[in-house]
């Protein structure tokens, strides 16, 4: 026997056929679908054009000064439904590439919710934000504008399920007058479960006590379970006109555009600015999901100012080059941070990747 045949090693043709295994192993993986979601940039949208309407009267600039002037941008995401199949390759392509986020299905969509009613709901949170940004606006410009906490849905668990019901008007949480979602939960959140909490409500015109109404436990703490949402009676006609977009994170960028379009002050600057954000009737801003997803939108768009819910900081992993993130837990904090005339000294969120 030649040395070359004393060299060859004995366990060549196992080792081939572990080898086919894995690689045979490792093909089917690619192929199977997987229960995760995969999150992409979406196209940013200029809030400064014809999405947001005011009445003539009321209008500060000419649209010329919007056209040839800066962008404030709407960012969204692209995200796969809970039908969708994402198979094992496309996850391994969104890794590699960088440009997108994968989550595992149930972190996005709890209880497995039908397409529908996710749409739905998206629908619902869409059309909140939209009037929870007109309702900061013209509260940030002077106006006073009225509003109601209705009562939407009842648990069927709730102390409160025989004696209110859906259309039901909250005027009073313990003695104490509110007119707002928000007013209601802060008084419940000083509760614990098991304590008691007295409504007045409107029904048909007519006042009606409610008292001792024992709260139950969900996974905030405190409740009475309830489902509210806030009516408002706009003083103005705004109007704002988005198509195939649901969720509530556009709340804060609304706000900025309602305001931008309102007043002779120019926030924008010339600039191409970016963000998003929740935002509540208190004027605070709310965190959302696919920050990294819309941050990468944004800048391909040109963007160089991005404004992100201050909650947001900690998961934001890359930051694009040349993208200033600004986090704001405030409408105000949002105004100042546009006021500044020296943007590049503001905090800014650092990456943690």
């Amino acid at each position: 026997n030649s040395r070359r045949d004393q060299l060859t090693p004995l366990r060549t043709r196992p080792s081939r056929v572990i080898t086919s295994i894995l690689l045979l192993a490792l093909a089917l993986a690619a192929l199977l679908p997987l229960p995760y979601v995969i999150f992409e940039p979406g196209n940013p949208e200029n809030v400064l054009g014809s999405m947001i309407t005011v009445p003539k009267e009321f209008q500060s600039k000419n649209e010329s000064e919007f056209t040839k002037g800066g962008k404030l941008f709407l960012t969204t995401v692209y995200v796969t439904t809970p039908k969708s199949k994402v198979f094992g390759f496309e996850i391994l392509k969104a890794w590699i590439d960088g440009d997108e986020t994968v989550l595992p299905r149930d972190s996005v969509y709890p209880d497995h919710q039908p397409a529908s009613e996710i749409k739905k709901q998206e629908s619902q949170e869409m059309t909140g934000s939209q009037e929870s940004a007109i309702f900061n606006a013209l509260t940030f410009l002077g106006y006073e504008v009225p509003s109601r906490a209705k009562i939407v849905d009842v648990l069927k668990q709730s102390d409160a399920h025989d004696r209110v019901k859906e259309g039901d008007l909250i005027f009073a949480i313990d003695g104490q007058e509110v007119d707002r979602v928000e007013q209601i939960v802060d008084a419940v959140r000083e509760k614990d479960p098991g304590d008691s909490v007295s409504l007045v409500i409107e029904r048909d015109g007519d006042r009606i006590s409610i008292p001792q109404v024992r709260l139950m436990e969900n996974s905030l703490g405190a409740a009475i379970g309830i489902f509210l949402t806030t009516t408002f009676d706009f003083p103005i006609d705004v109007k704002i006109r988005i198509k195939d977009t649901g969720g509530p994170s556009a709340g804060l960028i609304f706000t900025l555009g309602v305001i931008e379009k309102m007043t002779e002050e120019d926030l924008v600057r010339g600039r191409k600015i970016a963000g998003t954000g929740t935002i509540n009737t208190n004027g605070e801003v709310g965190a959302i999901g696919g920050i990294e997803s819309k941050m990468i939108g944004a800048r391909r768009e040109g963007a160089t100012i991005f404004l992100a819910p201050f909650d947001n900081c900690d998961e934001i992993r890359h930051i694009p080059k040349g993208l200033q993130v600004v986090p704001v837990k405030s409408l105000k904090e949002a105004i100042a941070a546009l006021r500044s005339k020296e943007p590049a000294s503001l905090p800014g969120c650092q990456a943690s990747g």
